[in-house]
Parts: structure tokens; sequence; C-alpha cells
């Protein structure tokens, strides 16, 4: 998995395609782990009648390994140099992706077992009756919430000499944050407060590798690989149907009124300012769904502050660059291969030139000045009065998307007042930009949906 410290590509640069599915056409692309015993073990699966020869690859996609784009790899275990200590009795671990075919399923029920289209996994899916289902489904173009399907096919030699092969349908874990506005504001609006400033805009187009509105402090973010493509364009501010804190006039109307330049505010609804009620993805949807999402991310976090000291503390850029081994203070270079996953229980104060990218999670304040930069997905949540201040002005931005929530809603299980204030002018806006959202929810891990032992 990307971010370990034993990922394939660390490795062999390329060898699973980052940004793009494993393919299918026009050739199979066969990932091959190998582990021989010693140096004159040969572990070849792709030469036939060699001693551990793939003879199942074959079953599963006809045209054979002749016709594959194949790429092998060592085993963690073959570099180790614990070479005293027995190893694991697998002698190969072939990657590929899932079809149809591969799997003899009729997967969409059109009589047809397709070899050429490949399965994903979507456990937002939804049936022909309208029921949520989690399914396989076959399609070229796959939902922002469904994941690739691979198969996982390994060999081993087990001490009496004989063979076995088990075979693994995986999916990749993510956190599926389909942030549906640029700036997400769920529940009744305490406050928005933006700056009056011509360069500071918040931008609901996908600004993957674009410009924006003319005037506005826009600078292109560092491209993430394998990506290159815009998704649709969603609202630059998203806030619930319904009234403000106040009681005083709806979320909408609210924000229109605070805002001092509306042309600076664009998105998909085609009006500016572009603030509309988009609907909120199903594990942000409430509170409770929130805090499940928010417990998966602090598990998987590559940095937790506070964690483990009941939160309330108030932290700075340095002690997450320290927590991180300084990824952020070099992410000027590495930002498009090394997002993080932060986890902040407590205020976060980012003030100062500081990028860094991945999900940042804050579970108080969060607080900026016009220097600072993200990439990826900001979540601003907690259970009291949540704020997002900028104060002065500068030229970062933000690149992805910002959720800002407060849990602690009346009645209990709503969301309540959360307030974004920004005191002072500058850049720092917010750009939605779909690559940096993807690229921040790299895999954590992966789920197994079915394996089978194949006899021998």
């Amino acid at each position: 998995m990307s971010g370990s410290p034993n990922d394939f590509n660390a490795t062999v640069p390329g060898f699973i395609p980052v940004g793009a599915p494993l393919a299918v056409v026009p050739q199979v692309q066969v990932r091959y782990i190998l582990n021989p015993l010693n140096a004159a073990d040969v572990v070849a699966p792709a030469t036939p009648g060699s001693n551990y020869a793939d003879t199942e690859y074959g079953q599963e996609f006809p045209l054979g390994l002749a016709a594959a784009q194949v790429q092998t790899i060592p085993s963690v275990w073959a570099n180790s140099a614990v070479a005293q200590m027995p190893g694991p009795l697998y002698k190969w671990v072939r990657i590929t992706a899932a079809t149809e075919q591969s799997l003899n399923i009729d997967v969409n029920g059109d009589g047809i077992k397709d070899p050429a289209t490949p399965l994903y996994y979507d456990p937002s899916h939804i049936d022909t009756n309208g029921n949520p289902r989690a399914s396989l489904i076959v399609t070229a173009i796959p939902p922002a919430t469904a994941n690739q399907v691979f198969e996982v096919t390994s060999l081993a030699v087990l001490p009496n000499g004989s063979k076995k092969i088990e075979q693994y349908v995986v999916t990749p874990v993510t956190f599926n944050l389909n942030m549906p506005s640029a700036l997400t504001l769920p529940g009744p609006l305490g406050s928005f407060n933006p700056p009056n400033s011509n360069g500071y805009c918040m931008d609901g187009n996908d600004t993957v590798g674009s410009t924006t509105v003319a005037g506005c402090s826009f600078t292109p973010p560092p491209a993430v690989p394998g990506c290159n493509t815009a998704s649709a364009a969603v609202p630059a501010i998203g806030v619930s149907p319904g009234n403000d804190n106040a009681g005083s006039q709806t979320n909408v109307n609210y924000v229109d009124t605070q805002i001092p330049r509306p042309t600076n505010y664009i998105g998909s609804t085609g009006t500016t300012p572009s603030v509309s009620t988009p609907p909120l993805p199903p594990n942000l949807s409430s509170p409770s769904q929130l805090q499940q999402e928010l417990a998966t991310i602090q598990q998987n976090s590559n940095v937790c502050l506070g964690c483990s000291t009941g939160g309330g503390n108030t932290y700075t850029f340095a002690n997450i660059d320290t927590a991180s081994g300084s990824l952020w203070s070099v992410c000027g270079t590495n930002c498009g291969t090394t997002p993080q996953i932060t986890y902040v229980n407590g205020n976060l104060d980012i003030s100062g030139s500081t990028t860094g990218s991945g999900i940042l999670v804050v579970t108080g304040n969060l607080t900026y000045n016009g220097n600072s930069s993200w990439n990826g997905i900001i979540l601003v949540v907690g259970n009291g009065l949540t704020t997002y201040v900028q104060n002065g002005g500068g030229n970062g931005q933000f690149n992805g998307a910002i959720f800002v929530a407060n849990t602690a809603g009346n009645p209990p299980g709503t969301y309540g007042p959360a307030d974004f204030t920004i005191n002072g002018g500058g850049g720092n806006g917010v750009y939605y930009n779909s690559c940096w959202i993807k690229n921040s929810e790299k895999p954590v891990t992966l789920q197994v949906l079915s394996f089978h032992e194949i006899a021998q």
C-alpha cells in the first residue's frame, strides 16, 4: 500500500499503476512477487513447464501469459537479512485485475462473462429497487465511491512437497470522502465572515491544471502523478437546507449576504456567488456517521497529536512536522507522492509559510495565516464552537476541499452552528481539486471479498 515502507512502487517505480486501474486491455497487466528459497531455487511462474509455473492463469485469462504484460519483484523476505529464519511457504504471488471471465461470474446478468472490462466494488451502490447494496459492478468509468477489484493468487509449496494455490478477491479500502463543495458547512450557520479581498476566491470548478477567476491569487498546485482529468463542478460553498443559527434567514441567503465579492465565488450553480445545498455523502451526513469516519481516519493516521492525552491542547505546524519526520517541511518536492493522514485532537495553528498535504483532521479550532497552504482534504470538526480562522494576508491557498462542522447540535445527533471567520485579506482561496482529494485518500488497507483454494 502507498505509504508503507514495503510499498512495491518504492522498490520498482510504476510496478502498480498510480492513478489508473490495473489494465486488462490491450494487455493484461500481471504482477508477480517472487520468493525463492535460495539462489538455486528458480521461481519463474510465467515460464511454461518450470517448477512453479502458473498453470492457473490460463483458466482465467485464455490468451495466456505470453500475451500479457508481466513484471516481477522480489519479496520483502528475499530482501531480508534474516536468512537463517524459515521464510514463508509461498513461491509466488500474482496480482491481476479481476473480470467477469476471470472470476467466472456474470456480475451484471447480461449473459456474457466480460473478459475485457475491470470489475469494481462499490460500497455505495444502489440496486434496481433504489436500495443501498454494496456490490461488484462492471464499468469502464467507475463512480467516485468504487474501487477496483483484484485477484491475489499465490502458490505455496508445503514441507511434504505438495503444492497449494489460494486465491483472494480483494479491493482497496478508502475513506470515500466525496466532498460535495469546495467548502462545506453543515448545520445552522453560526457565522460566516469571508475577507474583503480581490485575490481571495472559492472555486467549485475542478482546478486540475486549470486557471480560475481573473484576479484570484491562484497558482496551479503540484500535479498528482497519473491524475489529469477534471471531474464535474461542485458549488463553491455548500450549506444545509434550513435557517441559520439566528433563525432569521436561510443558510444560503445568510452566506450570500456576507460575501463582499460575489463574482469571486464560482462553481456548479452557474450563478455567483455559487452557494447551494448539495446532499452530504452518507459517511458525513450526521455527527454519528462522521464520528465513525473520524475513528477510522484516526486509526490509520500517520501523525496523531493529542490522541493519547485526551485532547484540548493547541498544536502548531512544527508539532506536525516533527511528528511526521519532517515530511511537511519538504513538501515542495514530494507533495505528489507523500500525502499523509494528520489527526489533531485539539486546536491547530499552522500560521507561517507552511505547506502540508493529505487528510488533515482538527477536532477544535484551526487557525492559519495568509502564507499557509494545504493540498488535500481538511476536516475541522468538534463538539463545541468550531472556527476556521485566517489571520493576515499572503499567497497561500487550499487545493482540494474543506469540511467545517460542529458535532454538538441541539437536538443531539444533529450538527450545531459552525463558524468560518477570516481576518485579513490576501490569497488563501479554496479551490476544489479532485486529484488532490483522491490522492489524499490513498488506500489504507485491503478488504477481502472472497477466497478459495484451487486444487493442484
